[in-house]
């Protein structure tokens, strides 16, 4: 038994494929180890809600550099989290996954078929890893992990990231989504990081700028990708979740 199905496992009872016990497309149910506050975790949550990819998540604490235990080296070669697996089939850090899921589920692509939005995509995909979540991070770390957070590092972070959502709130202001009329991966990754923004002492960053407000509203009742009447936003976790360090519930994805 590997740490997926110690901390992640299915209900064999339900049956092998889904967790309805019915043939999906061949999908088996998706195994996963991440943190709650993590926003590379919740990105892949994210995409399998999307995509209508059932997920059952367990505990990986990087917090207490489980990352780099011998049960999941022995799954991921270098310690590379989120990690998943698919039947005999894993995979590890959130590009692998979330193109992975996004090929593999029921929903129609997240990546744009356009060259010129291919690219803005990762572009935009590239600013959030880089200049928003070292800033987002703290803030998670200082206010919602932490009762006695330090004043002076939230400061420092919301000053850091004030200009970058500037940037994201301008562009916003003509585009429906990230990259234009087309919700794609790029929208994955800054949903997932105003969700932990939202939960940490710098939500202000986001009740304050108006297009970026009007997103995370749009994108908390977005019909999923694959069409079903789900909403991915509804998986993410909340302070508390973090607080306990509890992974989100099972993605169940009904009426197929």
């Amino acid at each position: 038994m590997d740490l997926f199905d110690q901390r992640a496992a299915i209900d064999e009872s339900e049956g092998q494929y889904g967790l309805s016990g019915e043939m999906k497309k061949t999908q088996y149910v998706l195994q996963m180890l991440g943190a709650p506050w993590c926003p590379d975790t919740l990105k892949c949550i994210l995409v399998a809600a999307e995509q209508g990819m059932e997920m059952t998540c367990g505990l990986l604490d990087v917090s207490e550099n489980e990352q780099n235990s011998s049960d999941f080296l022995a799954i991921s070669e270098f310690g590379v989290a989120p990690a998943l697996k698919e039947s005999d089939y894993t995979t590890a850090g959130v590009r692998a996954i979330t193109e992975f899921i996004n090929a593999r589920g029921l929903g129609n692509t997240l990546i744009p078929m356009n060259a010129v939005q291919a690219s803005d995509q990762d572009c935009w995909i590239e600013i959030a890893r880089t200049q928003a979540e070292p800033a987002i991070n703290t803030l998670v770390a200082e206010s919602v992990c932490s009762d006695n957070g330090d004043t002076a590092k939230i400061d420092e972070a919301k000053a850091a990231l004030a200009p970058v959502l500037d940037q994201v709130n301008d562009n916003l202001a003509n585009n429906d989504f990230m990259v234009g009329k087309n919700f794609t991966l790029a929208d994955i990754h800054w949903e997932a990081d105003m969700h932990l923004l939202s939960l940490t002492a710098a939500n202000d960053l986001i009740e304050s700028r108006s297009n970026i407000k009007n997103w995370v509203d749009k994108l908390k009742n977005k019909k999923s990708a694959c069409g079903q009447d789900v909403k991915a936003a509804s998986f993410l976790p909340s302070a508390s979740d973090i607080k306990a360090k509890k992974m989100p519930p099972i993605i169940k994805i009904e009426d197929f």
